[in-house]
């Protein structure tokens, strides 16, 4: 009797983690040189502590932080992510982009999403279904990821869309880039260190012109990537404040770290 008590209670507990559930509200359709607003309603069912979430997004559209829950944001390599150490404690959020496409964007591309947890010390994945946006008029279509249950023995499957799987042993939560969105406790400088922030990153090295509207700009050849800089602060709190007023343009980015004239991050 107290072994089919253990299991039942063990596949209750499971049972608590499978209502995990990504919603994401995003057009079918964009404009070229245009940005729209975007909102990912995530339950995490009994998530609890360490998560994270992620959108790939195609070569020419860029990903800016509006609402994060308090996570750390991060864009690179075209990739969004929101890193939560404690994830919101509401069984039902929802989280917000501001996605651009630029004029170099492909007339037709795949964004992808993926949901990172915790269960009995293992990490975890829930993949949403690819969703394909064109560049034409203006359309809306909400995708959606149905939710899994996984049992001790094997992974049960209730929907083709997703995949619940087990992976490596967690670790600890990896460092981002703090973005905007981060509170600053200190206006200290550090000698030797100072920051730009970087407002794009091509797979083709841009023109300088592109950008004739921010100032004077530093494109390097970085993992692949030309990646573009601007500004030269000795503070923080600088770039920062340089960084609202290139958002207010219509850029977006993150503020970049070089020690001793070498990029850190």
């Amino acid at each position: 009797m107290k072994k089919i008590v253990t299991i039942l209670l063990f596949m209750s507990f499971s049972a608590l983690f499978s209502q995990i559930t990504i919603t994401a509200n995003l057009p079918s359709e964009i404009s070229a040189n245009s940005s729209i607003d975007a909102e990912i309603k995530i339950n995490k069912g009994a998530v609890g502590n360490f998560a994270k979430y992620q959108i790939d997004v195609p070569l020419g559209y860029s990903v800016a932080s509006v609402d994060v829950k308090g996570g750390n944001f991060t864009f690179e390599n075209q990739r969004a992510k929101i890193v939560w150490v404690s994830i919101p404690s509401e069984p039902e959020f929802t989280v917000k982009f501001k996605i651009q496409a630029n004029s170099d964007a492909a007339s037709e591309g795949t964004f992808s999403q993926k949901f990172y947890y915790l269960e009995n010390n293992e990490k975890k994945e829930i993949e949403a279904t690819p969703i394909v946006i064109t560049i034409g008029g203006s359309g809306s279509s909400v995708a959606s990821t149905p939710y899994e249950t996984t049992t001790p023995a094997e992974t049960v499957i209730t929907s083709p869309v997703e995949v619940v799987k087990p992976v490596e042993t967690v670790k600890p939560p990896e460092s981002n880039t703090t973005p905007v969105t981060s509170k600053l406790t200190t206006s200290s400088t550090t000698a030797g260190l100072t920051f730009k922030v970087q407002i794009g990153a091509f797979s083709v090295a841009p023109s300088k012109s592109k950008f004739s509207n921010v100032g004077p700009v530093s494109i390097d050849l970085v993992n692949g990537l030309y990646k573009v800089t601007t500004g030269n602060f000795n503070t923080k709190e600088e770039a920062v404040k340089f960084l609202n007023d290139l958002q207010s343009k219509g850029y977006s980015g993150y503020v970049v770290f070089y020690k001793n004239g070498q990029r850190t991050n």
